[in-house]
């Protein structure tokens, strides 16, 4: 009598399935704290543009007696990001308005908002930097700390 020895090699169908459901339940514990991880990068991105417009803004104005709009910045090499003087920069559109030789309107409003929950920005001449929730920021707004 032979004795006929089988070995069993790979993986059987059910530790497939486990360890595909153990992969699932890490990334849906995972991924909406890398969204907002990721939210809170681009937040701070904004806040850091337009403190740069702002800056920008007060350079040319001491050099030309007037304000600028956000191309005219990037043209006269005031604001060297080409993306943000082109207007859009990490998930954020970003406007500026200057309606007359005294003042400016800087405004930054997230891409994507389909819930309109982000965080919405405004600066003007004054240097303070307001933010409003789930709503474009204006003069009105809460300023920063």
């Amino acid at each position: 009598m032979k004795n006929i020895h089988t070995s069993q090699r790979g993986f059987s169908l059910i530790e497939l399935l486990i360890v595909v459901a153990i992969i699932g339940i890490i990334a849906a514990i995972a991924i909406p704290y890398l969204e907002r991880a990721r939210q809170a990068s681009n937040s701070a991105s904004a806040i850091s543009s337009m403190r740069t417009i702002n800056s920008s803004e007060a350079a040319y104005h001491s050099t030309n007696g007037q304000y600028a709009t956000l191309s005219e910045l990037g043209n006269a090499n005031f604001i060297a990001d080409s993306s943000l003087s082109g207007g859009q920069k990490s998930g954020y559109t970003f406007n500026v308005t200057t309606a007359t030789l005294t003042n400016y309107e800087a405004v930054a409003d997230p891409a994507l908002d389909p819930n309109n929950a982000f965080q919405h920005y405004y600066c003007d001449a004054s240097g303070v930097l307001r933010v409003a929730v789930g709503a474009g920021a204006t003069l009105a707004s809460n300023p920063i700390q």
